[in-house]
């Protein structure tokens, strides 16, 4: 049987045929009454050539996800190269010896609605559209044969699953291990818990980040915002930091920061625990400014129309974290919000310092790592962004 036809109006196959973007977008489809839902389509131009293989659905404003831009579809064996080409990126990227790292980042890897996470033995998926979904068992299998790890563990859930009508999903898809696992980094080791409150187990994305301040925290007093498990907590204490203060909302997640604590052997008597939520706890007044603050910010913006309040919040938020930090203090700051790029960020930054008389220098800028890659035909990948900034 013929696989379904996407035919693209001219404009738009000319666009992808030159751009090769890897969403295609409902008005560009000619004849999206005659395609099945949620299918694998062949996409061609109105004069009958050949574009590529994508995941189609009708309900979504990106009703195309390119999959290949061959000939041929996706099968087995192709799927399995592309896994394999991913970790062996990885491995000359990161080396051999990295316990915990993103293997899959989306449609930057060329997994549409895929993001895959290796803690060691388990495989933490995230299945984002309807098509990946489809290829749920299969996925996983390959994932393992090739990988070589144990278990794969699905934490699928957010607003691109409720596009495309999915619900929440959770729960072991290839085999089990207990919970939580652990994995190294840096001769720390962490525990990490996908069945836990928070989706994310574990903030990958900011390795690099751990270990430049760690780098930096010889005798320091250090302000880690929005600490969840205590990475950032942890590479302080571990590069000799004087103090350290971690401030959360979840008492779950300060909990495993304890455990981290213990079972790392860091001096706990240099380090405290708060549960507050921070925009109240930045209201109050430091007994003594800190040295190094760390402000980590959930996003506060999961669409454009949420640009404007984000931007406003996250300057609120550097006018009223700059009182902690003492004068030759760096504050590093993040924000993981996509549709906020990094000129806008950092705009927000100054204009907080500005609103309290504060003057920042930029000393380092931040992204999420080589195993986070942001494919130039796909802009809209990338998501983290930080910097350091010098306060005088």
């Amino acid at each position: 049987m013929d696989a379904p036809v996407a035919v693209l109006a001219a404009r738009r196959a000319d666009i992808l045929r030159h751009y090769r973007h890897p969403w295609v977008f409902s008005q560009g489809v000619l004849n999206t009454d005659r395609l099945r839902e949620e299918c694998t389509v062949q996409v061609k131009s109105e004069q009958g050539d050949h574009l590529g293989w994508a995941f189609y659905h009708p309900e979504n404003a990106i009703c195309l996800r390119m999959i290949t831009f061959d000939n041929a579809p996706m099968d087995a064996t192709a799927w399995k190269k592309r896994i394999a080409d991913t970790l062996e990126m990885r491995r000359a990227l990161l080396g051999s010896g990295v316990e915990g790292y993103r293997l899959i980042h989306g449609e930057n890897d060329g997994f549409p609605g895929l993001k895959v996470d290796i803690y060691r033995d388990l495989i933490v998926a995230q299945l984002m559209c309807a098509g990946m979904e489809h290829l749920r068992p299969q996925m996983a299998q390959w994932l393992v044969e090739v990988t070589g790890c144990k278990a794969v563990y699905e934490r699928s859930e957010g607003h691109a699953r409720k596009q495309e009508g999915l619900k929440p999903a959770q729960g072991f898809i290839h085999e089990e291990c207990p919970l939580p696992s652990r994995f190294k980094e840096d001769e720390l080791e962490f525990m990490v818990d996908p069945s836990g409150p928070h989706k994310t187990a574990f903030y990958l994305d900011h390795r690099a980040q751990r270990r430049w301040l760690r780098a930096r925290s010889h005798g320091k007093r250090v302000l880690d915002l929005c600490s969840y498990s205590g990475g950032f907590t942890l590479a302080a204490l571990q590069g000799g930091a004087s103090f350290v203060h971690s401030i959360d909302t979840s008492a779950h997640y300060l909990g495993m920061l304890a455990e981290h604590l213990n079972i790392n052997g860091l001096p706990a008597d240099r380090q405290k625990s708060t549960r507050a939520d921070i925009f109240d706890f930045l209201k109050g007044k430091p007994d003594e400014r800190y040295d190094l603050v760390v402000l980590d910010m959930p996003s506060l913006a999961r669409s454009a129309r949420a640009k404007p309040s984000a931007l406003r919040t996250y300057r609120k938020l550097h006018q009223a974290v700059s009182g902690w930090v003492r004068p030759g203090g760096i504050l590093v700051s993040f924000s993981c919000s996509k549709v906020v790029d990094r000129g806008d960020f950092r705009q927000s930054i100054f204009l907080g310092l500005r609103d309290c008389n504060r003057e920042g220098l930029l000393i380092e800028t931040f992204d999420s790592g080589p195993d986070h890659p942001i494919h130039l035909h796909f802009p809209e990948g990338e998501y983290l962004k930080g910097y350091a900034i010098y306060l005088k």
